[in-house]
């Protein structure tokens, strides 16, 4: 008998013991703990009375209904997994219960019965819930992003001479999508004009703001051919005008023939820089070099901002990169090791085809998707005194241009 109760004293369901009428002849610890009332106040009492005679939402709960009295009255074990006992602050313990009646000479003399609180159990439950909700409530604004960014980020053109190819990996599934972004297209008079950003944020809000900027970028800079500088200027008073709220690092940059050299054999890259990564300059033998500038303010601070060109001359063979910091950019080295990584990676690809060069340049760099999206845009200049080569593919030009 001693180590019977020892077992009931420590076991962790509660139990109970009922005489044929449903009143407390014994009680466990377990029970004790969980109902909130002492042995002394339970013991003689009716347990439906004093535990369960009221449901969830405080409605009665009639003695017919209730298991235990369904398993005192047909003799045989009843389980519920349901059920709630009131404890004795008045709030309810959610309980799953079997109730097993004692039978005598063929009579049920009582019912025993054990419980389990199911508080934990059920908050748990809500909590992985509310965690699947929000996995794909998120999943659902990832797509949306996804769409978005990549409805935005159109095919480049291809001019005569330039091979221009361009890259957008995104961050890994669990990282919101970002607000990078790439441009490239022809102005009127048959220059190059590229684009890199990255609005600062992630989400949905992010990528609609970046769409906001692009499109107002590339409708400045199509419609009058100012200085990249100029255009930026224009496109952020532009964005304060419209209410487009938002911060962003930018490149705008313009690729120019020398004026009055038809077939020079170098080119002029014109660009601004606000606040973005500096354009890489890539010759065949592997080289490179930073085209860094002192750096100015990103778009959104200040509508009334210097800002300033650079210019620098591309020779034929020679690749130009813009990127995004997720190329370069990791959480356990600096921004400084990130682009000497770069260059480093780059050593032997200045004279591989420029698709390939992008793709390996990704797999060394970005070998698996990380928590910041990747763009990248890259041109290659080629003689013009000679047909485009193959590599290049061919012109791809919007109607009306030249």
């Amino acid at each position: 008998m001693a180590r019977y109760e020892r077992v009931l004293a420590n076991v962790a369901d509660g139990i109970y013991g009922l005489d044929r009428d449903g009143r407390v002849e014994f009680v466990n610890p377990a029970a004790e703990r969980i109902t909130g009332r002492p042995a002394a106040e339970q013991l003689g009492r009716d347990q439906h009375d004093l535990l369960h005679g009221a449901r969830q939402d405080g409605s009665p709960y009639p003695r017919e209904e209730c298991p235990v009295w369904q398993a005192l009255a047909s003799g045989r074990t009843v389980s519920a997994d349901a059920e709630v006992f009131w404890h004795a602050d008045g709030t309810a313990v959610p309980v799953e219960l079997i109730a097993v009646p004692t039978v005598e000479d063929g009579e049920v003399t009582g019912v025993v019965v054990s419980f389990r609180d199911l508080t934990d159990r059920l908050a748990a439950l809500r909590q992985a819930e509310e965690l699947r909700r929000l996995a794909e409530q998120n999943a659902a604004q990832r797509a949306l992003s996804d769409r978005l960014q990549q409805a935005l980020l159109t095919p480049p053109p291809e001019p005569d001479h330039l091979h221009v190819a361009v890259r957008y990996r995104p961050a890994a599934d669990g990282a919101q999508v970002g607000g990078d972004w790439y441009d490239a297209f022809l102005q009127p008079d048959g220059a190059t004009v590229l684009v890199i950003g990255d609005v600062v944020g992630h989400g949905s809000d992010a990528a609609a703001a970046m769409g906001q900027l692009r499109g107002l970028l590339r409708a400045l800079a199509y419609d009058e051919e100012q200085p990249p500088s100029a255009t930026l200027a224009r496109a952020e008073r532009t964005a304060l005008g419209l209410a487009v709220s938002t911060l962003a690092t930018v490149v705008l940059a313009r690729i120019e023939r020398h004026p009055d050299v038809p077939v020079a054999g170098t080119r002029v890259l014109r660009w601004s820089n606000a606040g973005h990564l500096p354009p890489l300059l890539l010759d065949p033998d592997g080289t490179s070099r930073l085209l860094a500038t002192r750096p100015e303010l990103v778009l959104g601070v200040d509508p009334h901002a210097r800002r300033t060109d650079a210019t620098a001359d591309v020779r034929d063979g020679q690749t130009l990169l813009l990127y995004t910091d997720g190329l370069v950019e990791r959480r356990d080295s600096d921004l400084d090791a990130g682009l000497a990584a770069l260059q480093d990676a780059l050593r032997d690809l200045g004279r591989v085809p420029l698709e390939e060069l992008c793709d390996t340049l990704l797999s060394r760099m970005v070998p698996e998707p990380g928590a910041d999206d990747v763009a990248l845009v890259a041109v290659r200049a080629y003689p013009e005194d000679r047909p485009r080569p193959p590599e290049a593919g061919p012109n791809r030009l919007p109607p009306g241009v030249p």
